[in-house]
């Protein structure tokens, strides 16, 4: 009896053995598997990393450049803001200034409006109507009585225009010029039929034309002496503009 629980033990005994045995080296596989597993994962974690750390080093190069370049501009800023805000920038600012409104050229222009205080008059074989200025602006026009001077030689636009007021017949106007010595010279004309009744009939005329200084323009009525004209500013007036 005592024989057969010793043979049991010891049969126990090297059957534990034998399992630890195997564990033992089971585990050790493992290790090993586990140990090569690391080692191969090793140089790609190195050279993510040095991968990484370049990708840093080149953002940090490309920021430290845009930070330099960020730097010089406004360096020049400040720089060119000195400069239009020192003495000397001021006083050319202001010469450039000065010399550009002193070379800018101011437009002459004149309009004659009828004069409602009086009534147009006859003067040889035409009919004159009485001026008074409604505007004027410029050296290189002027007027006297029922005409425009010429003071600057030149191109202008010459305009008039009257209301006429006489019944069934034809009315008109012309704008005749006339230089020192000569003879006058046509230089516009207006035509309009008149109805018998309702009579109010505008004539209006404008060009462009060349003008010597010391010349004279008038808008006459010819050959109607009984020419009835509104002298409302608004319908009847006469002006010159200008242009260059």
């Amino acid at each position: 009896m005592l024989y057969s629980v010793l043979l049991f033990v010891s049969t126990l005994t090297v059957f534990f053995s034998f399992f630890l045995v195997y564990k033992v080296t089971v585990l050790q596989d493992d290790i090993n598997k586990l140990r090569g597993d690391i080692s191969n994962l090793m140089p790609h974690s190195n050279e993510s990393t040095d991968g990484m750390i370049t990708g840093m080093s080149r953002t940090w190069e490309r920021s430290k450049q845009a930070a330099s370049l960020n730097s010089q501009q406004q360096r020049q800023t400040e720089k060119d803001s000195q400069t239009l805000c020192s003495p000397t920038a001021s006083s050319l600012r202001m010469k450039r200034e000065q010399a550009g409104c002193s070379g800018v050229v101011q437009q002459s222009f004149l309009q004659l409006s009828a004069n409602t205080k009086e009534q147009p008059f006859v003067r040889g074989n035409v009919t004159v109507i009485p001026w008074t200025v409604a505007l004027h602006q410029g050296e290189a026009i002027s007027s006297t009585g029922d005409r425009i001077i010429i003071q600057q030689e030149g191109f202008f636009i010459v305009f008039g225009q009257v209301l006429f007021q006489s019944p069934g017949t034809i009315m008109g106007h012309i704008v005749r010029s006339r230089g020192t010595g000569q003879r006058s010279t046509e230089l516009l004309r207006c035509l309009q039929e008149m109805p018998q009744t309702n009579c109010a009939n505008t004539c209006h005329t404008g060009g462009m034309v060349k003008l010597e200084r010391e010349d004279e323009l008038e808008l006459v009525i010819p050959d109607r002496p009984q020419a009835q004209v509104s002298m409302d500013a608004d319908s009847t007036f006469f002006g010159i503009i200008r242009l260059n």
